[in-house]
């Protein structure tokens, strides 16, 4: 009976068995007669009959589940339930676990300038609800330990995008993250930074002055590290000092004024 916060199970040869209380998981649609899976707390309790769990079952079964995820490499939907400074804290399965910042995705990493700690948290709080799809990155049975990722979970996707992209190529990215030494852009998924030497011609001491984050910014790829790309934006445009330059030849006598 259910809403005395009891039920008792039909063991078979093995008796009668009793779940109660807290390790009651749901009972909304469990009706007499159904067959359930419960993981014995105790085979006889004083009465002579077996206390059950349901809430321990479903846990176990919350393992199983994940330790073939991790073994299969299966990449699955989950929703953070809540964040701290250092990342999500998520569910799957039936099982807390947490998501760390450096396992976020390009598209939702919290690039902040000068790493503000309670910037960092809001950005995470926005992500809080979505779904994401991640991967098991580590688990321990034992420890309670679950570790997801959604960076794992597009990597391939991540890396085939990368192979396509060639050095010199104009790529256009969402600007998502401006920080003091650059301009962080995801280009279709994958991560670029736009270093400050590369933002313009002229000498950039804040970033922020050029672009804000989620402006549409095109850039030239300057080089590629595995899944990252190093961008330019002053490459797009030719460099004024060439033009400065180009009514002098070698050996022109000039006048010029010291500066520094």
């Amino acid at each position: 009976d259910a809403e005395k916060h009891e039920i008792w199970v039909d063991l078979g040869p093995r008796g009668t068995g009793l779940i109660v209380g807290r390790e009651i998981e749901r009972t909304g649609d469990i009706k007499p007669g159904d067959l359930i899976s419960a993981s014995v707390l105790e085979p006889e309790s004083d009465e002579g009959h077996a206390i059950l769990s349901l809430k321990k079952a479903a846990k176990e079964k919350g393992w199983e589940a994940l330790e073939l995820y991790f073994k299969n490499k299966e990449i699955f939907t989950i929703k953070a339930f809540d964040a701290n400074k250092g990342g999500l804290l998520v569910e799957a399965e039936g099982i807390r676990g947490f998501l760390p910042v450096s396992q976020l995705s390009a598209e939702n990493y919290p690039r902040v300038s000068g790493a503000d700690k309670d910037e960092i948290l809001h950005r995470l709080n926005s992500i809080v609800g979505k779904p994401l799809r991640v991967r098991v990155l580590d688990l321990d049975r034992r420890d309670n330990k679950l570790i997801l990722s959604e960076k794992e979970a597009q990597r391939e996707e991540t890396e085939g995008k990368v192979a396509a992209m060639k050095v010199g190529e104009t790529v256009t990215g969402l600007v998502t993250g401006v920080v003091d030494f650059g301009i962080f852009v995801n280009v279709e998924g994958v991560e670029g930074l736009v270093h400050i030497s590369e933002i313009a011609w002229d000498r950039v001491d804040n970033p922020g002055k050029y672009v804000k984050v989620g402006q549409k910014v095109e850039a030239k790829i300057i080089s590629i590290d595995r899944d990252k790309l190093s961008l330019s934006i002053k490459q797009l445009s030719p460099d004024p000092w060439l033009e400065e330059i180009a009514e002098y030849k070698e050996g022109d006598l000039v006048e010029g004024k010291v500066t520094r």
